[in-house]
């Protein structure tokens, strides 16, 4: 599991520095200084050293460590000798404690078990091990003293004993390792969910200042790589068509190390896969991936172990928050991880909501009122992104620019109420003939386009088939005939305007052949019905770029 990254000093800090100090004193007063004071009483005899032999030491440490607060204000260093040096120091007032009052056997070990204890809590796993060493050499030390008679023995107070001292190191360490150990598993589990709270505030605000989906989708990708420590994520939100906008699809992926990426729309989720499954079951999927799933495979790269969030959108709509989980199944881990990612999509709905809103009276600006298909705009936007995308992965994408046969005769004859009629016709049956991600739009006038994402060739060419069967069911005064241009490359290559003219000659020679025909750019003769040789057509060189005609305006 990747470290918690960095944050301010402090931000995270279960107990602030200055905290850290005032509870240090108090530590002090009352462990360090008050009850080897009541240890004197319990066990002093007439050999006992008198009490200032404690009061006057303990004066003098509770200074110091006053003073070197006071000082912890002038920087990291002197904050650091505020903490170590009186610790250091109290170990030293306790091992004299220890020879005043009772020696190794008296009651001051048990204080030197409670100091371990609350500057462990206080400090940290090392600052624990290191007292519980510090305290083991003082007491040695002091030990060895009255050995060497360089302290007097009295009362109960002996010398260096292997038993007495093995039970005292055994009660010190065990102590310190015990305590150490759960509280560093406390406190790293109280930063991870301070981080965690902190994380998802920072999500609030990138949802408060989100406008589109995308973006929605970009912060809570980007929190689930961070909080969730997925190495990759995706979300996909789909809004069916309304009765007067086409359907909001959004898909997009991030991994750890990149920027998030917009994918090509998928639609509604297909029955039998894990997305249709974790909307149908309206809470978290934790699935173990044992057959294909186009979603996982292509989008999540195969993941053997993935979780589903999904979420709804007031009814309009649903959407998934998957994401690649390496955790053991029913491990802690595992469950923060898919608490954080269920906190994290609570937040993200309404934002999503709000912004499917904004996009579906974005597609109606978009969208060609006349026709439902997309405007002439939409269809330069659309066709200008999947360009890019074919760019970068090598994919071929396929446009078609279509040409109603003879619609001014049309229009002469029946009015323009029965042409209106016609467009609106020719409209649904291009939606009818489209795949999921595909972008149909009126491109001016009697002319309308097609792009078509990750399509060959062969593939260009049995969309225009199937166009032209369904245009003559058109209801019309007439049979509904169309003249058709197709364009086709792979990767990069020409430029939107470059490979639109192609398509655009290709049509003009459809015309100039009878109409009622597709032409591929590149290819003599018409293709409708005859699949093609895509290397032929990739490597004839395309006709010069023609002077552009002036297209109706919409």
């Amino acid at each position: 599991m990747s470290q918690t990254p960095a944050s301010p000093q402090g931000s995270l800090d279960n107990l602030p520095l200055a905290d850290r100090l005032r509870w240090l004193l108090a530590v002090r007063i009352g462990v360090v200084v008050v009850l080897p004071v009541v240890a004197w009483v319990a066990t002093r005899t007439a050999e006992t050293p008198p009490v200032e032999t404690l009061a006057v030491p303990g004066a003098v440490l509770l200074a110091v460590g006053l003073v070197l607060q006071k000082l912890s204000a002038l920087g990291r260093r002197w904050a650091v000798a505020a903490i170590t040096v009186p610790v250091i120091l109290d170990a030293v007032h306790l091992g004299w404690a220890l020879y005043v009052a009772g020696g190794i056997s008296g009651p001051v070990v048990y204080v030197i078990v409670l100091h371990v204890i609350c500057v462990t809590l206080l400090g940290s796993f090392r600052t624990g091990l290191k007292l519980a060493l510090w305290h083991s050499l003082v007491v040695m030390s002091v030990l060895k003293a009255v050995d060497t008679a360089l302290l007097p023995a009295h009362g109960t107070v002996q010398g260096f004993d292997s038993l007495p001292y093995g039970v005292f190191l055994v009660a010190v360490w065990v102590t310190a390792v015990m305590t150490s150990g759960l509280g560093a598993v406390n406190e790293r589990e109280l930063r991870r969910r301070r981080y965690d709270e902190e994380a998802l505030r920072r999500l609030a605000g990138a949802l408060h200042e989100a406008d589109t989906g995308a973006k929605v989708a970009e912060a809570l990708l980007d929190f689930t790589v961070d909080a969730a420590d997925s190495p990759l994520a995706a979300v996909h939100c789909h809004v069916p068509e309304g009765s007067a906008v086409p359907a909001v699809d959004l898909a997009v992926r991030k991994h750890r190390d990149r920027d998030a990426e917009p994918l090509r729309p998928v639609g509604v989720p297909l029955p039998g896969s894990l997305l249709a499954a974790a909307v149908d079951r309206g809470s978290t999927v934790l699935a173990a991936m044992k057959g294909p799933d186009p979603w996982v495979d292509e989008v999540l790269e195969g993941a053997r172990r993935v979780v589903a969030v999904p979420f709804g959108l007031d009814g309009s709509g649903s959407g998934v928050l998957t994401f690649q989980d390496d955790a053991r199944s029913g491990s802690r881990i595992e469950r923060r991880r898919v608490g954080v990612a269920e906190q994290a999509v609570a937040h993200a709905a309404t934002a999503f909501a709000r912004v499917a809103l904004l996009e579906h009276l974005q597609a109606s600006a978009l969208t060609d009122g006349l026709t439902g298909v997309a405007n002439r705009r939409a269809f330069d936007a659309a066709f200008d992104r999947e360009l890019a995308v074919a760019a970068r992965s090598g994919a071929p994408v396929s446009v078609l620019i279509i040409d109603l046969d003879h619609f001014k005769k049309l229009n002469d004859t029946y009015g323009h109420q029965a042409g209106d009629d016609v467009l609106r016709g020719v409209g649904a049956a291009l939606r009818a003939c489209v795949r999921p991600g595909d972008v149909a739009a009126r491109y001016g006038g009697e002319e309308f386009a097609l792009v078509l994402p990750g399509a060959t060739a062969d593939d260009a060419v049995a969309v225009a088939r199937r166009l032209r069967t369904v245009l003559r069911e058109v209801e019309a005064p007439r049979p509904i005939t169309a003249s058709l241009g197709i364009a086709c490359q792979h990767g990069a290559g020409l430029s939107a305007a470059e490979l639109l003219a192609t398509a655009d000659t290709a049509l003009y020679a459809a015309k100039a052949g009878g109409r009622d025909q597709a032409r591929m750019a590149g290819a003599e003769g018409p293709v409708s019905g005859v699949a093609v040789d895509e290397a032929t057509v990739t490597r004839i060189p395309l006709p010069p770029v023609p002077t552009p005609r002036a297209h109706a305006a919409l």
